[in-house]
């Protein structure tokens, strides 16, 4: 499946370093304007980092939070920040490993521990930070977010959904499938499953198709024959595979563009005052 066209050129898109707090309130703009200190002023609380490209043009724009793989916040992913904005959304890369020194490499052992220092519950925290930090900016549409993500990042992904009502939709690349927490997943969710996976099972897949189906939720499962997980990732030339990766943007473009750049009636963020985050 192609993807569709491009909507703004290279030159076209912004790109920044983000930091924003996490556990505490967005600072307020009318603090930082009666306050000359406010900019030097440190905040209480861990500051979650991240990679951000947005189109320059006259928005508001749907937002796609996109969580990494177990390597890190990699130039890969932020090559893909760059991408989604092209086609018209603000892409946040979080760093996953913010609490735990934002670590990066190419070695698998490395990965796994880096992984296994992540805290489930503060790296959600995280990821609701990140996205009211998305809500706080004028130029993004509020409460039309998605999650992407890879891997490690694609569990993180499920697990945010289930967590966050006002979740427009969910991309899943191979990552693991969160079974106790599907029974509160609402949003529509498109899941990309490498044909040959040593880190996630069939059974897992299946059963997310099965339970969604079942709680009538949209659940598309994309199977990519002779792709080994981390398909996607061109960085590791060993398993990329072009004319999955390919086929699989496509398939990740047509569906932000059906549930998260258009209005859609099945999918209604809570109001404000419904909101548990």
């Amino acid at each position: 499946m192609n993807a569709p066209a491009v909507k703004f050129e290279r030159k076209d898109i912004g790109s920044a370093n983000v930091k924003f707090p996490s556990g505490t309130a967005m600072p307020d703009p009318m603090d930082v304007g009666v306050d000359p200190y406010a900019p030097t002023k440190r905040t209480q609380g861990i500051k979650v980092k991240g990679f951000q490209a947005w189109p320059q043009k006259p928005g508001p724009f749907p937002a796609v939070i996109i969580l990494h793989e177990r390597w890190g916040l990699t130039q890969h992913f932020q090559e893909l920040a760059f991408r989604l904005a092209a086609h018209g959304y603000v892409a946040l890369a979080v760093d996953q490993y913010s609490r735990t020194g934002s670590g990066v490499t190419s070695d698998a052992t490395h990965a796994d521990q880096l992984m296994a220092k992540v805290n489930l519950p503060l790296l959600m925290q995280d990821l609701a930070a990140a996205a009211e930090y998305l809500n706080y900016q004028d130029y993004v549409k509020k409460h039309r977010i998605a999650a992407l993500g890879f891997d490690m990042g694609a569990s993180f992904a499920l697990n945010f959904a289930a967590s966050r009502r006002q979740l427009r939709g969910c991309i899943a690349f191979y990552g693991k499938v969160p079974l106790d927490g599907l029974g509160s997943l609402r949003c529509p969710v498109q899941y990309h499953r490498a044909d040959h996976d040593d880190r996630v099972s069939l059974q897992e897949v299946e059963t997310l198709a099965a339970k969604l189906l079942v709680q009538k939720v949209q659940c598309e499962v994309h199977t990519y024959p002779g792709t080994q997980h981390g398909f996607f990732n061109s960085s590791h030339p060993d398993i990329y595979d072009a004319a999955a990766a390919e086929a699989a943007w496509g398939r990740t473009l047509a569906f932000l563009d059906e549930y998260i750049l258009a209005d859609h009636a099945g999918v209604r963020p809570l109001p404000d005052s419904q909101r548990t985050f």
